[in-house]
């Protein structure tokens, strides 16, 4: 549900939910990130090492968001704030392909811990910003979101050129992020392949779990055993490149992981993670042209950390929450802009738990 004034003190608010990053997204002003680049030169090619090939040189991007390192929850960034970033650069440079599995499996096998990974709390709190190109026209959206297991979670958003004024207010209660397909995602490679998949209904093959991994990433926190399981799945995913020393739009270097696909258009899907602890820094759906590739949408994660409390907590005690409960028109429904792609398959049954 939505709300735009300040937080209500005895019940839910309400609205729209306009939850989707990637479609519709913007930046914030408060801390950005955690942790994701602190390892540097020394660990790309510490895991270059491992993988049996030599580091190339460092390619350059322009930087569009600095990235900072700290873990406390940050706010989104007033719209006006987000016209310097709007404009959309050109495609993200890569080159030194190598084959994406010995690199992958490297990676795997030496997760280091985020600097945030520490930090304790019940909600995964993610910040990103995101650039999406659509009929010409581009969207820069910056959101602070909170998921817990249970399937509930908030969102705090601005947008450029902002349609509603102001940071949108987003509140979930338990179970209503269930059409999210979010749930137990990084507890085994099952879960993780179908709620991966829920996410990439118009790609096949290996483009799945690239763009599947950028989608659960806004939501997200997982742990080191979470992340070492993701960048093994994709390992074991058959197609894929991996472009050593990638640049994403904050400036970071990281292992790109690309597919291309075959369609009304040739799409290229490229994942940046972090090089030694593992986490999704950046994604890019990239078109090609007879000019090159043109960029339809790309994604930053910037703030990665964990929290008791989302920015609104609806009441404990009986007599309040009797009071507190949403009207229907609150109820969540099936969103039509979504961080990745805009529509999702019909659900099979989930994997069971082993």
């Amino acid at each position: 549900m939505r709300h735009r004034a300040a937080p209500p003190v005895d019940g839910y608010c309400g609205g729209v939910d306009t939850s989707n990053p990637l479609r519709r997204l913007a930046p914030t002003t408060a801390p950005r990130r955690c942790g994701v680049a602190a390892a540097g030169v020394a660990a790309v090619a510490a895991t270059l090492t491992l993988a049996g090939i030599s580091a190339p040189p460092k390619l350059h991007m322009p930087a569009l968001v600095a990235a900072d390192n700290s873990c406390a929850v940050p706010e989104p960034a007033p719209s006006a704030e987000l016209a310097a970033t709007v404009a959309a650069p050109s495609a993200t440079v890569v080159a030194y392909p190598r084959a994406a599995r010995p690199v992958l499996n490297a990676l795997a096998q030496r997760i280091t811990a985020d600097a945030c990974d520490p930090v304790s709390g019940r909600f995964d709190v993610v910040r990103l910003r995101a650039w999406h190109l659509d009929n010409g026209e581009q969207t820069t959206r910056d959101v602070v979101r909170w998921y817990h297991d249970d399937d509930s979670g908030a969102a705090l958003t601005s947008e450029y050129p902002d349609p509603w004024p102001g940071v949108t207010h987003d509140f979930w209660p338990p179970g209503w992020l269930s059409h999210r397909n979010l749930s137990k995602a990084f507890i085994s490679g099952d879960f993780f392949r179908y709620n991966a998949g829920l996410h990439t209904s118009d790609l096949d093959g290996d483009g799945r779990l690239v763009t599947g991994l950028a989608a659960l990433a806004t939501w997200h926190s997982p742990a080191p055993s979470g992340r070492a399981l993701a960048v093994t799945e994709l390992a074991h995913t058959p197609g894929l490149v991996a472009y050593p020393r990638t640049v994403d739009r904050a400036g970071r270097t990281g292992i790109g992981v690309a597919t291309t696909t075959n369609g009304d258009a040739i799409q290229r899907h490229l994942l940046i993670l972090h090089p030694s602890t593992g986490q999704v820094l950046a994604y890019e759906r990239a078109t090609r042209t007879p000019s090159g590739w043109q960029p339809s949408a790309y994604l930053l994660l910037l703030t990665r950390t964990h929290t008791e409390r989302r920015w609104w907590e609806p009441p404990t005690t009986a007599d309040a929450l009797e009071t507190a409960q949403p009207a229907n028109l609150m109820m969540p429904r099936q969103q039509g802009r979504h961080v990745v792609h805009a529509h999702q398959p019909c659900t099979p049954e989930p994997p069971t738990a082993q």
